[in-house]
């Protein structure tokens, strides 16, 4: 198999690096940057066999998603958490348990192409970088699954209207206020500041004076079924 893998964030390169090494690629190559895939796009080969996009931030466009497979991971149970902040989303609702899911590129609907395969996913973790770390290792057993079963893979359309879709979130919208930390339940106070921990823009609190508090780390602890009413 002939493979271009396209990503640049440090989780991403991580799965392309392990998964690179997939006895059934022949040849592959790594762009690491939009300037990189700008450049070379219009050089990628006739016999590609298909183009991945882990952790990508761009629109592919249509000259590409027509002529090649372009596919690509997002971090939910499609076509559940469409769109943007996928993981941040989720992890704020209270989901712990998802799944990754491997999907067809196209330019007429965000995240709504054909679905290839899935893989569980855990959202559990104090940090987003532990939750990078659950991504990159469901991400790659999903990647060699769909690798050794490509040709006997019949990718299944979704039906969209049975999902849901989120905009990307805003980093103003990290803001807590007093008010809404009186009403959270100390669980969902950690949910919101542990899914905005590095690299994201972290939780804070501003008062009057527009000095800010900011959430670097956070730990939950469940109180003991004994000790609950």
């Amino acid at each position: 198999m002939n493979v271009i893998f396209c990503g640049y964030r440090n989780w991403a390169i991580n799965i392309i690096n392990t998964v690179s090494k997939h006895p059934k690629i022949d040849s592959y190559k790594i762009i690491h940057s939009k300037e990189e895939y700008d450049n070379e796009k219009h050089s990628f080969k006739e016999d590609i066999d298909f183009i991945l996009f882990i952790g990508w931030s761009w629109i592919i466009p249509r000259e590409v998603t027509e002529k090649y497979l372009c596919v690509g991971i997002h971090p939910s149970d499609l076509p559940l958490f469409r769109g943007g902040s996928p993981l941040q989303h989720q992890i704020i609702q209270g989901i712990k348990e998802s799944k990754v899911t491997l999907m067809t590129l196209s330019s007429d609907k965000l995240d709504g192409g054909h679905i290839w395969c899935k893989e569980d996913l855990s959202l559990e973790g104090d940090s987003m970088a532990k939750v990078f770390e659950n991504l990159e290792n469901s991400s790659i057993k999903l990647l060699n699954n769909f690798i050794d079963n490509y040709d006997e893979i019949e990718p299944v359309l979704p039906k969209l209207e049975e999902g849901t879709y989120f905009k990307r979130r805003k980093p103003e919208e990290s803001v807590l206020s007093f008010e809404q930390m009186k009403s959270m339940e100390l669980e969902e106070l950690y949910n919101f500041i542990r899914s905005l921990t590095d690299p994201y823009p972290n939780a804070c609190l501003v008062d009057a004076k527009g000095n800010k508090l900011f959430f670097k780390e956070v730990s939950f602890e469940k109180a003991k079924k004994d000790n609950q009413n």
